[in-house]
């Protein structure tokens, strides 16, 4: 897992494979995981999936679906739902059925029903149903500083963070609202 701004903590559990999904890529300096197949495969085999064989439309798919997550954890963050983020969401989990499971601890869980990159995004979407299932979704967010929007793990007491580090995006943005600030009494 990517070292975590604010010196935070990986998510939990398997919010941890939904984090590093999101966070393929910096959106502020690069680079991006999945700007070819070759990236998308090397981003799998290194997250449970070595067998997956990416093609341009898995790769495609994988972008879209990593924005969509980006968009469902800024709303996790307070911004306005994205109808066009849900639909994408729900059209490729159409594509990445999932069943019931027993591991061999007997524990009962989601899986994907296929074993290719398909059933990679399928575990990623497993992991988000149970994440809101046990309550822990909501923690999970997009930073607020529309030039990170790094997924971050919120573990304040009252869900309140909105940066994925005060020391740099908190910063930044309130500065930016200090400015505005002296500039409107000029």
């Amino acid at each position: 897992m990517t070292r975590q701004p604010g010196d935070r903590a990986a998510a939990p559990g398997g919010l941890t494979l939904v984090q590093s999904f999101v966070n393929s890529i910096n959106v502020e300096f690069g680079p991006d995981e999945f700007a070819t197949t070759e990236g998308l495969a090397h981003w799998l085999g290194r997250n449970g999936f070595p067998d997956a064989r990416p093609d341009d439309l898995d790769r495609r798919d994988a972008v879209a679906l990593r924005e969509a997550l980006r968009a469902l954890l800024r709303e996790n963050n307070g911004v306005e739902p994205d109808p066009e983020a849900r639909r994408t969401f729900e059209h490729i989990a159409r594509a990445c059925p999932l069943v019931l499971r027993c591991d061999p601890t007997g524990a009962i869980g989601l899986a994907p029903a296929q074993n290719d990159v398909r059933g990679a995004f399928g575990t990623v979407l497993a992991r988000v149903a149970e994440a809101t299932v046990d309550g822990s979704w909501q923690r999970l967010k997009a930073c607020q500083e529309h030039r990170c929007e790094w997924a971050f793990y919120d573990r304040s007491r009252n869900r309140a963070s909105r940066w994925c580090s005060m020391a740099v995006c908190g910063t930044r943005a309130k500065m930016r609202v200090y400015r505005q600030a002296k500039r409107g009494q000029d």
